[in-house]
């Protein structure tokens, strides 16, 4: 198909979405090569149907923000629906998809269609999902964000309907988040490690970028140094080892589960004194660091004991089986449904925080230190 024929495809295209409310008056879209890859085309063809839209007063650019709409922002349809929309990460994760079958179960009991979309962590098909539930006329929105890079979007849309963060937050009480008690099963965790005696305890995580930008990250990580310091024991950096940036954005199948973690977890046990005890952030990082834990003639736990988090089915599918902090996904999906529905049938306020408990299960990789 010629260039020619392209960006006029392009601009009709941007033209319905703007008239359709997919994007509002003062909003800005998304950059050029973003726009470019969705309709599979150079910068340069994209460029001719922007241009044409700018001499035509629809967007307006602005010195080294980005192109913003000057439409005014089309009213949102109401929606005879009852439908809720629920926006993902990442599907494939256990949490993810258990909280599903949780919302799915309420979204039935209290009368809501439901529309599930996956993001991929992607950070501007989680935004065109948030801007096509807006425009589409949804009840309400349950979204698990990536990372933090469509905030803003989620205040804007969030003071239009009811919306609600499952798991990972953006940091504000302006947009109620469900979530595991994260910190509280993370200290539990730690002080069960400490109990049994250890006391060089890694912790082994994607990137300390996580540990800062994302909710449950942040706590977990905040939960294993509070209980560190309750225990009289100093923080050591050097028993925090990241995944990395390539690693932390791919799962566990596009590598394999036995080489997912295994670097990071190799660099702690090549420490001048390693840790006797680690946390993984999630237990699909398990099989790796038990696979570099072998190859460095250790044991799991007579060495080194381990404690996970979710509670996914891989946990006594491997030996030993893991020990680990359940996580209760179908109660947080259920809970968030309810949040919602009390919002849109009797226009109740929803808490800032609601947190759901988690539980500690002890099985087989942990043990007291013995050396």
């Amino acid at each position: 198909m010629s260039t020619q024929v392209r960006y006029k495809e392009i601009y009709r295209a941007l033209m319905r979405d703007i008239a359709e409310g997919v994007f509002s008056g003062g909003e800005k879209l998304p950059t050029e090569q973003a726009l470019a890859e969705r309709f599979g085309v150079t910068r340069q063809t994209l460029l001719k149907a922007l241009n044409i839209m700018k001499l035509e007063g629809t967007l307006r650019s602005e010195q080294g923000r980005g192109t913003f709409v000057n439409a005014p922002a089309a009213p949102r349809p109401a929606s005879g629906l009852r439908q809720l929309v629920y926006i993902a990460s990442n599907l494939q994760e256990s949490l993810a998809h258990r909280a599903l079958v949780g919302v799915e179960s309420a979204a039935h009991r209290h009368g809501f269609s439901l529309v599930t979309c996956n993001t991929r962590n992607d950070a501007e098909r989680e935004a065109e999902y948030l801007r096509r539930a807006r425009s589409g006329g949804a009840a309400g929105i349950i979204l698990i964000p990536y990372f933090q890079r469509n905030r803003e979007l989620a205040l804007r849309i969030a003071a239009e309907l009811p919306l609600v963060c499952l798991d990972n937050s953006f940091a504000t009480d302006a947009i109620p988040l469900v979530a595991s008690d994260n910190f509280r099963a993370s200290y539990e965790a730690t002080r069960h490690l400490i109990g049994l005696g250890h006391r060089r305890i890694g912790f082994l995580l994607t990137t300390l970028e996580a540990a800062r930008e994302v909710d449950s990250v942040r706590n977990r990580f905040e939960g294993y140094r509070q209980a560190l310091a309750d225990a009289k024991l100093e923080f050591d950096p050097a028993l925090i080892s990241e995944l990395g940036p390539a690693l932390s954005h791919m799962r566990p199948s596009d590598v394999g589960l036995e080489l997912f973690s295994y670097p990071a977890m190799n660099r702690l046990l090549h420490l001048p004194c390693p840790p006797t005890a680690v946390l993984l952030l999630w237990d699909e990082l398990a099989p790796g660091a038990i696979a570099a834990i072998r190859d460095t003639r250790r044991e799991v736990p007579r060495d080194v004991s381990l404690v996970g988090f979710n509670d996914d089915e891989l946990c006594t599918l491997i030996t030993p089986r893991l020990s680990t902090v359940r996580q209760d996904g179908e109660a947080m999906g259920e809970a968030a449904v309810r949040l919602l529905a009390e919002r849109i049938n009797r226009n109740a306020p929803i808490p800032p925080r609601t947190l759901v408990p988690s539980r500690f299960i002890n099985r087989d990789t942990t043990a007291s230190l013995t050396k």
